[in-house]
């Protein structure tokens, strides 16, 4: 402890002496006339060794965040602000004027319930110039909150890699400590430029002019603000890797066997859909209850839902399966997957209830209370229940090889049984919260964090911290509810829309109710456009036709260029359509008392969907921007002006756009570009990168990230362009390279082979057939006249 009380003199000390320096060097800089992106990375410099000389790297301590107001020093005299929150330095800034000095109003509210605290600073003189910079954990991102772009052009906006360096932000969000700052300047500029990432810490620098600039601290924005009452995010990661796979339940429902899961198994092996990027095979609610028969279950309950305890689910039917599950895990291994299962929470044995009524929740006449579909629900806190119909069925998945469990009835388990029972939650012990969550502990505890656990289904907040994905709505691939939960997906979890049928033939009618479905017929527009909106939202994208589909090569160009799933995080702190997640804040969810429909949360699947999806890519090699268009209707789109201004980018610079789908070049555009008609039921996505003043890559065709996902390296020099791609084998790689005047190619080769090429006015096709699916260097040689 006495260590521990020098290290942190020691820090206090050294950071007094940097600001110190700092301060001295803010005056000097601004004496200066050197170049202005210069000068700000000198001070994003100075600013983050002094802000972070205060605490351990990572910027906070690993206590959970608190509910307060940010710690404000001010000094008139100098225009010097520093915002301190947890002990650390959370901003330090300038600000200066050419008139008056800053006059400094400050305002701390928690009128907007949840006990969410907002803090405001306003500023105001004839004109402030401010300078600064926010120090925060790897954890955060810079974000749009509360600004006018998307009135002028609505947009659902997500970031791949490095941290965003988009136009429209005007916020920073730390998960770490679930913190959100945001900057106002009604009539004038701010500008946030991300920082170098150094170890756990990141830093963000802020320029922004205006007669008045508001500084807006929210603690907890996520826990108080979106009423995520247990979004922890100290406690655990947000799951990162791609789920991209198959399910049997849209394309057969109860009816699928042994027989079908190997027939799919061949034809994905056939179509190499591994190499393209899917991983998972989930089997769906036909396999379980081998040993369930002649179980006595009430006649009121199950709904066609029978379990009996762990057996139900490891101990399989011999007339569908066979070789049970432990075939069913070598099978979808062998074939290069990783295999997944559904299970439910349900429970009807009658026998076990009568010999342990303690194990289950009561009614209010103190007998083991029966909910519809979940039937008797499984006191989690019991200790003996717990080990005796939980622990063991989770623990038998994982010892058996299961790596993807998908959970359902859980808000049966909550809404339908034990909400209707709240009178056994009086003693105080216990409510229904901790028993869902105690269930779902047991089921991570025994499955792990390497295990891939979805919660099933509609939007559930109290699984938040213990599942790694939540199926956002009812059966049905739901479109919609990836823009109701935007802002949740890669902060709080995956977001999951349901299996996606490419080419579907069916359509469910009711939220949660596969029986009551309308006949639809596919186009081959849908094929791209159903997996590419999972893909550019980043949500789980697992398929579900039948294996005939996949057979067909017309259908599988969406399958193939929509996957691997990159991960993202949101460029927005809203949601596009509130309409679901505003309520969250003053819900009283125990007042949900029925499963069987739509709750007040859950994201509707159906509706208008939000036409503009941008994904902004940042690679340590180049970062560029890829913007989908999106037609869900059954009339064609007309032509559309997208102005640069409007997405965030700079519309001084010339961009290079170019439209994945149909392999057209729009040109070298400034200001904005035309994006053509576009069909129904079906998509464009454009690449926008900023030009070179030499020979550059436009895109590529193995992924709609035109990049994002096969570019592993690419660099310019010596009047070579060189780079390192990810190919799959049989699958034809494609290079789109500007051709500019005074430029000719004289060389190109690939994995150590003379590469093809042909030109197409403004640009070159370089094209490869790969013998491997691999990793391979590429270098184009050019000659300048």
């Amino acid at each position: 402890m006495q260590l521990l009380k020098m290290n942190n003199l020691a820090r206090r000390n050294s950071g007094a002496s940097i600001r110190r320096y700092g301060a001295v060097f803010f005056k000097f800089l601004n004496k200066l006339h050197i170049i202005r992106e210069t000068r700000l990375l000198l001070i994003v410099l100075v600013i983050s060794l002094a802000g972070f000389s205060q605490t351990p790297a990572g910027g906070y301590s690993n206590d959970m965040p608190n509910n307060q107001p940010c710690k404000v020093i001010f000094a008139e005299n100098t225009g010097r602000l520093q915002l301190i929150y947890e002990g650390t330095v959370l901003l330090q800034a300038q600000l200066a004027s050419n008139a008056a000095k800053p006059r400094l109003v400050q305002q701390v509210d928690t009128s907007a319930g949840n006990n969410a605290l907002t803090q405001s600073l306003k500023f105001s003189a004839n004109e402030i110039h401010l300078k600064g910079v926010v120090n925060t954990s790897n954890e955060a991102i810079a974000a749009e909150y509360n600004n006018s772009y998307q009135q002028r052009f609505p947009i659902v906006r997500t970031t791949i890699g490095n941290s965003s360096k988009n136009l429209r932000n005007n916020s920073i969000y730390d998960r770490y400590c679930d913190c959100m700052i945001e900057f106002r300047a009604r009539n004038g500029t701010i500008k946030i430029v991300p920082g170098n990432k150094k170890d756990k810490t990141k830093s963000f620098a802020i320029i922004g002019n205006d007669e008045n600039i508001e500084i807006i601290f929210r603690p907890l924005f996520y826990q108080k603000h979106k009423g995520l009452k247990y979004f922890t995010p100290r406690t655990y990661s947000v799951w990162q890797e791609p789920v991209t796979g198959w399910s049997s339940w849209w394309a057969y429902f109860r009816k699928f066997n042994e027989q079908d899961l190997q027939k799919l198994l061949q034809v994905w092996d056939k179509k190499r859909l591994h190499d393209f990027g899917y991983k998972y095979i989930q089997i769906d609610d036909a396999y379980q209850g081998g040993l369930d028969a002649g179980h006595h279950a009430p006649a009121k309950g199950p709904n066609g839902y029978y379990a009996t305890g762990p057996k139900t689910w490891l101990n399989w039917k011999k007339d569908l399966f066979p070789h049970g599950l432990q075939g069913y895990v070598k099978s979808v291994k062998e074939a290069g997957f990783v295999p997944g299962v559904w299970m439910g929470c349900f429970f009807t044995a009658t026998d076990t209830v009568m010999n342990h009524p303690d194990w289950f929740v009561k009614d209010s006449l103190g007998q083991p209370a029966i909910g519809p579909w979940v039937t008797y629900a499984i006191d989690a806190t019991n200790k003996d229940a717990v080990n005796s119909l939980i622990r063991p069925t989770f623990k038998g998945l994982k010892q058996a090889g299961v790596r993807y469990v998908k959970i359902d009835q859980l808000r049966h388990y909550l809404y339908d049984n034990m909400h209707n029972n709240l009178a056994y939650f009086r003693n105080g012990r216990n409510t229904p919260d901790s028993v869902f969550r105690s269930y779902l502990r047991t089921a991570r505890e025994e499955l792990g964090r390497n295990t891939y656990i979805l919660s099933c289904w509609g939007v559930l907040p109290q699984a938040v911290g213990l599942v790694d994905a939540c199926r956002m709505g009812g059966d049905g691939y739901g479109p919609v509810t990836m823009q109701q939960y935007n802002s949740w997906n890669g902060i709080v979890w995956i977001n999951d829309p349901d299996h996606c049928d490419i080419y579907p033939a069916f359509k469910a009618l009711d939220h949660g109710n596969v029986k009551n479905v309308q006949v639809v017929k596919a186009s081959t527009g849908e094929t791209r456009l159903r997996p590419a909106l999972a893909s550019v939202a980043g949500a789980t994208l697992i398929l579900s036709d039948k294996p005939e589909v996949y057979e067909n090569d017309s259908l599988l160009e969406g399958v193939k260029r929509a996957a691997p799933v990159l991960f993202s995080l949101p460029g927005q702190l809203y949601d596009y359509d509130p309409a679901k997640s505003s309520r969250l804040v003053n819900l009283d969810d125990e007042s949900i008392k029925k499963g069987a429909g739509n709750s007040p949360i859950d994201a509707d699947q159906f509706g208008t969907v939000c036409p503009w999806w941008l994904n902004e890519i940042n690679r340590n090699f180049e970062d560029w921007n890829v913007l989908s268009r999106l037609n869900w209707t059954k009339n064609t789109m007309p032509s559309a002006v997208v102005r640069f201004a409007d997405l965030g980018l700079d519309a001084k610079k010339e961009y290079l756009v170019f439209e994945f789908w149909n392999k057209r070049f729009l040109g070298i555009v400034k200001d904005s570009f035309e994006a053509p008609e576009l069909a129904a039921s079906d998509i464009n996505t454009f690449a926008i990168r900023e030009r070179k003043n030499h020979p550059q890559l436009i895109s590529t065709n193995r992924h709609l990230s035109q990049g994002g996902y096969d570019l592993i390296e690419v660099e310019w020099k010596n009047n070579t362009l060189t780079g390192v791609s990810k190919v799959v084998k049989g699958d034809l790689y494609q290079l789109y390279i500007s051709a500019l005047p005074g430029y000719q190619v004289m060389k190109a080769d690939i994995a150590e082979k003379q590469m093809s090429y042909t030109r197409q006015g403004q640009y070159y096709i370089f094209s490869y057939m790969p013998a491997a699916t691999g990793e391979v260097n590429w270098n184009i040689l050019f000659e300048r006249k």
